[in-house]
C-alpha cells in the first residue's frame, strides 16, 4: 500500500500535506514530513530512508541528512513502544513479543516470558517493520548470525534510544 504525497519543492517539510490511505504511524508521520518524497509504506523502512537521502540528494555530511536520521531513529522507537509497549511488566506486551518471535506456546507467566524473548537474537527493525511488510520476523540462532543479518542488510536499531524503551532493553544485542 501507497501513501500519497502532494508535490512541494525539493527538501519541503509539511506533514500536513500528506494524504493518508490507512491509519498513519510513527514511521508515517516522520515520512510525512518530506511530502515530496514518495514513501511505500510496503517496503523495508531502512530501505525508504536510503531512497528518501538519494532522492534528496544528501550527503554523509549534509546537516538535514544528520537531522532527518536523528528524527528517523526516535520514529522507530515510538513505533516498537506502539506495537509491543514499553511496561516491562505487562504480561501482555511480552506476550505479543512472544508470538511475534514464534515462542510457542506462549508462556503465560511474565517470568517465562522474559526470559524466552531474553534469549531470543532478532532484528529489531523487523520487529518495526513486519507490521507493514507483511514479512516474517526471522529469529537468529546466535548473536553472530544476527551480526552478520544486520550488517548485511544494513538494519541497524538505535541503540541509545533503545534505552527508552522497557521492552526494548531485553532486545538489545552488541552488533558492532
Amino acid at each position: 500500500m501507497r501513501i500519497s504525497a502532494i508535490k512541494k519543492s525539493k527538501g519541503s517539510r509539511n506533514a500536513n500535506n500528506r494524504r493518508d490511505e490507512r491509519s498513519i504511524d510513527n514511521i508515517d508521520k516522520f515520512f510525512a514530513e518530506y511530502p515530496n518524497f514518495d514513501y511505500d509504506s510496503s517496503r523495508p523502512i531502512w530501505t525508504e530512508f536510503n531512497r528518501m537521502c538519494r532522492f534528496f540528494g544528501w550527503n554523509k555530511d549534509d546537516e538535514e541528512l544528520k537531522d532527518a536520521k536523528g528524527e528517523f531513529k526516535v520514529a522507530m522507537v515510538k513505533q516498537f513502544n506502539d506495537i509491543y509497549g514499553k511496561d516491562p511488566k505487562n504480561l501482555q506486551s511480552w506476550q505479543k513479543l512472544c508470538h511475534v518471535l514464534n515462542i510457542e506456546p506462549v508462556p503465560t507467566r511474565l517470568a517465562e516470558c522474559r526470559e524466552g524473548v531474553r534469549r531470543t537474537h532478532v532484528n529489531l527493525v523487523d520487529l518495526v517493520e513486519t507490521k507493514n511488510t507483511g514479512l516474517p520476523v526471522e529469529v537468529f540462532e546466535t548473536v553472530e548470525q544476527l551480526q552478520a543479518y544486520t550488517i548485511h542488510n544494513g538494519k541497524f536499531f538505535p541503540k541509545k534510544n533503545a534505552y527508552e524503551g522497557g521492552l526494548l532493553r531485553f532486545l538489545l544485542r552488541q552488533i558492532l
